[in-house]
């Protein structure tokens, strides 16, 4: 937390408790993010272009379904779960799994009917995978209740163990079904059946210490219309959102075919860890900021926000800068050079990052205002769905990068300024502008010599990787002497010097 909220009587452990839970979520997805780059490293020399463009399409439209139909109504557990007591817990995590429940049968119900499917699915070869599509959508929907879940309930060991636990499930089925069976349905197959695996944990995990059999007890009509009220404006939101997000490529699979898709998805791969690190943050401060609403302190709200969005660019804008610089060989490294043609726009993709670190919409969500984050999405779909279609038909993979990058900026520019409304603020005190200088010029200046290298040297991927980690060192250390890097300088002391005294070093850290 930053100084002015440790004036206000906030002290360390509370302070120690928040790093504590970022870290552990955050690790969890880091490591999960490390084994998820196995899967295309594998999948994009074991498949062919075509077929991993059909494998992105299927992908594309599973989490398209399970953002849209989801209706963002796990994310009441934010909002809810904190301050509900026991009883009050149980109904509403049973409440959130039954309407997850009844939105995927409805959501596999609208899939398989031909009228529809064709907007989504298209016309080409991804039709005949439609038995995949229902149940990836089946076994993928309804345990996003999971992460919210353990975020509320801070469940570090869950939170840490979770997320790369799917991911290496998924790779296990994935990896051994292809090796065994080698054909592109036998990935899909591994897909479904790590599924419903991580299907089966969630419902166990999701429904402990409920007894099923007093159901009647625990359903609570009066609390689900609350969540309902909560959720279903950010939910709309979302289902927006979503649509300015993943339109263009659902849209790029009737206008494109799978091998140029594959290429226009590589470029989405984004920056390793960066979104990781920030859903980490994000959720925890979410509740933060929640629970400076519900005790009526809306001012504090402001400096928790200010927190956030200096750790986020602490973090976010040298790695954009890094991978940027190094794009050109990430790209053959992970995908081979069959995907060279993804370079730039994988290079304008990652640098929406910066848009997506501001936060728009969080405190918008910590207050309980989603009906204004429904709003904003639907006055720029006015604007951002007709040019979408227009500009992939016309201009290809090119028109499908200018159309995403319109709907990323658009509505989060118009959240940010119901926000700024909302705590009465303005543009120059909105932001933590000063920090964010302090950060642009450590990240600028710091990677000078490492283009100079990059310009005039030839080396391997292995020193690239020593020297990525190299000029993150730097700007870490520096981010740390002007008290900008995304873990307190008080919290890292804390840690060496625990560290220091468990091993015996305390009297030469003293020194």
């Amino acid at each position: 937390m930053s100084s002015q909220l440790m004036q206000k009587g906030h002290s360390s452990p509370i302070i120690s408790d928040t790093a504590k839970q970022t870290a552990f979520i955050m690790a969890g997805k880091i490591i999960a993010l490390i084994a998820t780059f196995t899967l295309p490293l594998f999948l994009t020399r074991f498949l062919t272009k075509y077929e991993y463009g059909i494998f992105s399409q299927f992908y594309v439209v599973v989490n398209f379904c399970t953002l849209i139909f989801s209706l963002g109504i796990q994310s009441n557990l934010y909002f809810f779960y904190p301050k509900a007591n026991d009883q009050e817990r149980k109904s509403l995590i049973v409440h959130t799994i039954l309407f997850l429940m009844l939105f995927t049968l409805i959501a596999i119900g609208l899939i398989n009917i031909p009228l529809l499917n064709k907007y989504i699915i298209g016309k080409g070869d991804l039709i005949n995978y439609i038995a995949f599509i229902s149940l990836g959508i089946l076994f993928l929907l309804p345990v996003i209740i999971i992460e919210p879940l353990y975020v509320a309930k801070i469940d570090n060991i869950t939170s840490f163990f979770y997320p790369p636990a799917v991911v290496l499930l998924r790779l296990t089925f994935v990896i051994g079904f292809a090796v065994y069976w080698r054909s592109l349905d036998s990935v899909l197959y591994g897909i479904i059946f790590a599924g419903f695996s991580c299907f089966a944990f969630v419902m166990i995990y999701s429904l402990k210490g409920i007894e099923i059999k007093n159901i009647r007890k625990i359903l609570n009509l009066e609390l689900a219309r609350k969540q309902l009220k909560y959720s279903l404006p950010f939910g709309l939101a979302l289902v927006l959102n979503t649509l300015a997000l993943q339109f263009d490529k659902i849209i790029c699979i009737s206008f494109l075919s799978p091998a140029a898709f594959a290429t226009y998805s590589v470029a989405f791969y984004g920056i390793p860890g960066v979104d990781q690190v920030y859903q980490s943050l994000s959720q925890v401060y979410l509740i933060k900021m929640a629970s400076k609403h519900h005790e009526n302190k809306t001012t504090e709200i402001s400096e928790i926000y200010k927190s956030l969005v200096t750790k986020t660019y602490s973090f976010s804008l040298p790695a954009i800068m890094l991978v940027s610089l190094y794009a050109k060989r990430i790209i053959v490294l992970f995908f081979t050079s069959k995907y060279i043609e993804a370079v730039p726009l994988f290079r304008i993709y990652i640098f929406s990052f910066l848009i997506f670190m501001l936060g728009a919409g969080l405190i918008l969500r910590a207050t309980d205002r989603t009906i204004i984050s429904l709003k904003s999405y639907l006055y720029c779909s006015i604007i951002t769905i007709p040019l979408t279609y227009y500009l992939i038909k016309h201009f290809g993979i090119w028109g499908g990068m200018t159309s995403a990058m319109v709907s990323i900026i658009l509505p989060k520019t118009l959240q940010l300024q119901y926000e700024m409304k909302l705590i009465k603020s303005n543009l120059f005190a909105f932001f933590p502008w000063k920090k964010f200088l302090i950060i642009a010029v450590i990240s600028s200046v710091s990677i000078i010599p490492f283009v100079l290298l990059e310009h005039f040297l030839e080396y391997g991927n292995i020193l690239m990787a020593l020297l990525g980690i190299l000029y993150l060192i730097i700007v870490s250390l520096f981010e740390i002497k002007y008290g900008v890097f995304v873990f307190e300088s008080i919290s890292i002391s804390n840690k060496i010097k625990g560290l220091a005294a468990r091993f015996g070093f305390m009297e030469y850290i003293k020194k």
